[in-house]
């Protein structure tokens, strides 16, 4: 099995590095290599706030390059071949070119290549949903709360976010240019950071795209998985737990073809009810900012503040 690496490095990766509990419960990680782990977090709307604690860690913090150096240590002693500094420059019925002129053949081909995946681009598949994230990552220890901002005003049906870091914060916002475009996002997001006066001068600022428009994960022997197959949330903006299960439920179908994905399953239909909700907002207009204040009142609530974290996390 080859591992192709376009990077010099495995893991390093634009990603504000936040995850869920059920991440945590997959991938059964050291938590040596952990950031930060949560009870509560803050969520604010322009005129109310409300911290949602929960009994036991729910969120957490990790640096994707360290993620990245975990996961392929569980490769030693494998028959996986890693090859970092090898990007993908064509690709035609059973080959891969490698850096413009190395040919490998393959069997299975299995493109794990993102929100701009070129194995997607290889078979066709057209890409209309597509969000963006930028973020602003500032070496400091002045920020120790999880904490998300619902704006209306400033970044439509999505938010803004303070993720800690051992290091660093992440701060950062993402949405659908659909709606507003990457420049007004970016414009707003910088009235943003004034209002919260919060100094980004001559800090690291970052920007990915997000593939949330999923068109099937199984193309003859071609697969996509994660970011590549559209799998992440279009609300949450949450990838790195699809990109784990569908990667693991690709490897099952390709050892076993009578293996039923269904893991992949329950990913679609989590994602279906976000793409529900995030409908709702899209179409609100002027009710947006009503519902996002109704939804943190609701937050308020003992007992739904655990069904919503549930839901969206």
């Amino acid at each position: 099995m080859l591992l192709l690496e376009k990077n010099s490095v495995i893991g390093p990766k634009v990603c504000a590095g936040g995850l869920c509990g059920h991440d945590l419960d997959y991938l059964n990680l050291p938590e040596e290599i952990l950031d930060h782990k949560f009870k509560e977090i803050i969520v604010h709307t322009p005129h109310q706030k409300d911290l949602v604690r929960m009994e036991d860690y729910f969120v957490y913090t990790i640096d994707r390059k360290n993620l990245g150096q975990w996961q392929l240590h569980r490769l030693d002693n494998t028959n996986v071949e890693v090859r970092t500094e090898s990007r993908v420059t064509d690709i035609g019925r059973n080959f891969v070119v490698i850096n413009g002129n190395e040919k490998v053949k393959f069997k299975y081909l299995v493109g794990a290549d993102g929100a701009s995946s070129r194995v997607r681009k290889y078979l066709g598949i057209n890409t209309e949903q597509m969000g963006i994230a930028m973020q602003y990552i500032i070496p400091t220890s002045k920020y120790n709360k999880f904490e998300l901002f619902v704006d209306p005003d400033l970044f439509h049906s999505w938010y803004a976010w303070i993720f800690p870091h051992k290091k660093y914060v992440s701060i950062g916002c993402g949405g659908d240019p659909r709606f507003l475009s990457a420049k007004k996002f970016r414009d707003n997001f910088q009235i943003w950071l004034k209002k919260m006066k919060i100094d980004v001068s001559n800090r690291e600022f970052q920007a990915h795209p997000i593939n949330f428009d999923y068109r099937g994960f199984k193309f003859r022997n071609v697969f996509l998985v994660g970011d590549a197959a559209g799998l992440s949330s279009g609300y949450t903006g949450e990838g790195m737990y699809q990109a784990m299960i569908s990667g693991e439920e690709v490897a099952k179908t390709i050892i076993n073809k009578k293996h039923i994905p269904t893991k992949i399953d329950d990913l679609l239909k989590v994602k279906k009810v976000h793409n529900k909700i995030l409908h709702v907002f899209e179409k609100s207009g002027n009710l947006r900012k009503i519902e996002y204040e109704l939804l943190v009142l609701m937050l308020k609530i003992k007992l739904i503040d655990k069904k919503i974290i549930h839901i969206l996390a």
